[in-house]
């Protein structure tokens, strides 16, 4: 195989270094405040003893977890690809970042088997669909997950290249530990959970054209709903894992060949860059589009406004005390 030590391919980091620290900035700007009022309104539903909370919650939390990496992830691009933060942190932050990634997935794969099983089953899984239960299994997620992607956190990850650029989580190319992690990323990861929510909402879509009690309103709304999931984590995850499918088969089949990293290492930054855009995406789709989880929302920006809006007499009233 290739001693990746003695090689390092010709990338360059000038042509991608604006794009993806602009799209960060907007996730980071729409993200942040929508995943905040989800997390706040998931906790709610957990109140009501509603296990859909519970994963709306974890979601939450990944996608809060993968926002606060992107600020260290922006400076990176912006420095054209060197990180300049030391060893343990770019260990830390990108552990972080990819390792959430399909955290959030695999979350995402949660609600879509919960409410198929609320929809197509709603009596013969009820004991399944508790509380306790969305707790075990988020546990066991974030099990996995952590320890399926730890790897890196044992070997090094920062790599000089010729032009004396310092990468973080990024070697081209790429080791031959990391693509075997690759493939097992894509077809584990990525795969087996989209494949599992696309048999999910193809069941619920039955379910929901078998119940003649639904409304053709609520049956629309459901079926938007599936349609939008899919084509979001299509567009959100898709373009990445092929490419990256794509450097780990090249690299296995043809070790030290520098060409084809050359050719999509832009593509490559910028479906890694798309990827953020379901940290937007997710509070939209399993928060906002919930009817209680709406409510809530509604309540806190009500609760917020009040608050605004009455310090606001008492602040004048202070300071007129004060002169």
């Amino acid at each position: 195989m290739c001693n990746t030590t003695l090689v390092s391919c010709n990338v360059e980091s000038k042509i991608d270094h604006l794009f993806p620290p602009t799209l960060y900035i907007m996730v980071i700007t729409l993200g942040l405040p929508t995943n905040c009022m989800a997390l706040w309104a998931a906790y709610l539903q957990v109140r009501q003893h509603n296990e859909l909370g519970v994963y709306l919650l974890n979601l939450s939390v990944a996608d809060l977890l993968y926002i606060a990496t992107l600020p260290l992830w922006i400076d990176y691009f912006l420095h054209y690809d060197n990180w300049i933060h030391g060893q343990e942190s770019c260990k830390l932050f990108g552990f972080i970042f990819y390792t959430n990634i399909y955290i959030s997935i695999a979350f995402l794969c949660c609600i879509s088997v919960d409410r198929y099983l609320a929809v197509a089953h709603p009596l013969r899984f009820v004991k399944v669909r508790r509380i306790k239960t969305a707790v075990a299994v988020s546990v066991v997620v974030w099990a996995i997950e952590i320890g399926a992607n730890s790897a890196p956190l044992f070997h090094n990850e920062l790599f000089h290249d010729r032009y004396n650029h310092t990468f973080c989580f990024e070697k081209y190319p790429m080791e031959e530990w990391v693509a075997w992690m690759n493939l097992y990323r894509v077809f584990i990861g990525f795969l087996f959970p989209w494949v599992l929510m696309l048999f999910s909402y193809q069941g619920i879509l039955r379910a929901v054209r078998g119940n003649v009690s639904t409304e053709q309103q609520e049956k629309a709304k459901i079926k938007r709903l599936a349609l939008s999931l899919i084509a979001i984590l299509l567009f959100c995850f898709a373009p990445y894992h092929v490419i990256l499918l794509s450097r780990s088969a090249v690299y296995l089949s043809k070790p030290c060949d520098c060409s084809f990293e050359e050719k999509v290492f832009v593509a490559y930054h910028s479906s890694l860059a798309f990827t953020s855009l379901n940290c937007v995406a997710d509070p939209i789709l399993y928060c906002f589009v919930n009817e209680g989880a709406r409510g809530d929302v509604a309540k806190a920006l009500s609760t917020l406004l009040r608050f605004l809006t009455s310090s606001k007499p008492q602040e004048m009233a202070t300071a007129s005390l004060t002169l």
